[in-house]
């Protein structure tokens, strides 16, 4: 039986990945800083994973439960995702999405094992691209705290792989969402508006800069390139999209429309929701991880935001 370790268990990605591992007969380890049982999600499948608490930026314990595991495949998925640029905390976010990946590396590295390390990467890496679809060999110039860190993981990545002969790889992951995305993200934070406003639960949705676009996939399918690419023969990056640019318009379109509801009547725009730092709308490219893996999405965008409501009108109903 195969042994897989996953840092940001409980979260959207982590979740996801804990059903496709106990799917095909894994031993599930989770790393995670809450008590065993506290403040889980109900959609994680707790009793399927053997629980690590640790600080990940503690290079210790991460050796320690790497070291007590001996897993066969690390999924490093946990980030302090704050894609903007926040005054004076710059070094706090660049330090809590670098350091706990180099900690893994190292702990791997030390010990001589045949782990296969995958480490989650962000559309954020590149930034303000030059190019309208984003490849593996597009250039890197990220302009945040987070999109700094992740692009000096994935050089320290390329260097543990190159120099000291690790099997690890680096999943450059555009926008992915579902039912069990956090509501302070655009998307499900308009799903769940959707269903309440339907409800009468509220009346209003306040929202920044709604021309915004971005590539937008269904976590589940992102998941599943994660896991191809540690059963890959040889270890490369890749970059995983759908391809599609698509607008928080659309989004307000789809939403809306399967409650029977026009969103021009209930949002209100807040200028004080704009980001300081914007990018050019990014796009994967994903013809490499196609024709390599044989990866593609399985969920549609239209499909994908019709889950979303659908599971938020059942959400809040449950709840009131």
């Amino acid at each position: 039986m195969k042994k897989a370790l996953i840092t940001g268990v409980s979260g959207q990605d982590g979740s996801y990945l804990v059903d496709l591992l106990n799917a095909k007969g894994y031993e599930i380890h989770g790393v995670t800083n809450l008590q065993r049982g506290d403040h889980y999600p109900n959609y994680l499948a707790r009793e399927k994973i053997k629980f690590h608490k640790i600080d990940i930026q503690s290079a210790s314990q991460v050796a320690d439960v790497v070291e007590n595991v001996k897993p066969d495949e690390i999924y490093h998925l946990a980030s302090d995702v704050e894609p903007r640029v926040i005054e004076h905390k710059e070094l706090s976010i660049f330090n809590l999405n670098f350091i706990p990946g180099v900690n893994i590396l190292d702990a791997v590295l030390a010990r001589s094992l045949k782990t296969k390390i995958y480490i989650a990467g962000s559309s954020l890496m590149f930034g303000n691209a030059n190019i309208a679809k984003q490849d593996e060999l597009t250039p890197m110039r990220p302009n945040t705290p987070y999109g700094i860190a992740k692009t000096a993981l994935h050089h320290y990545i390329s260097m543990y792989r190159e120099v000291y002969g690790l099997f690890c790889v680096c999943g450059i992951l555009y926008n992915h969402e579902s039912p069990r995305r956090s509501p302070r993200f655009l998307p499900r934070k308009i799903t769940q508006a959707a269903a309440k406003i339907k409800l009468g639960l509220e009346t209003t949705l306040e929202l920044g800069d709604i021309e915004i676009q971005r590539d937008w996939s269904y976590a589940g399918d992102i998941v599943h390139s994660m896991w191809l690419m540690t059963q890959n023969s040889s270890p490369s990056d890749y970059v995983v999209g759908s391809g599609e640019l698509r607008s928080a318009k659309d989004i307000l379109d789809i939403a809306f429309s399967y409650v029977g509801l026009d969103w021009r009547n209930f949002v209100v725009i807040n200028k004080n929701l704009f980001r300081k730092v914007e990018y050019k709308s990014p796009c994967a490219n994903p013809a490499l991880i196609r024709q390599e893996l044989g990866w593609n999405v399985s969920v549609g965008f239209e499909e994908l935001i019709q889950k979303m409501v659908k599971n938020d009108l059942l959400e809040a109903g449950h709840a009131n």
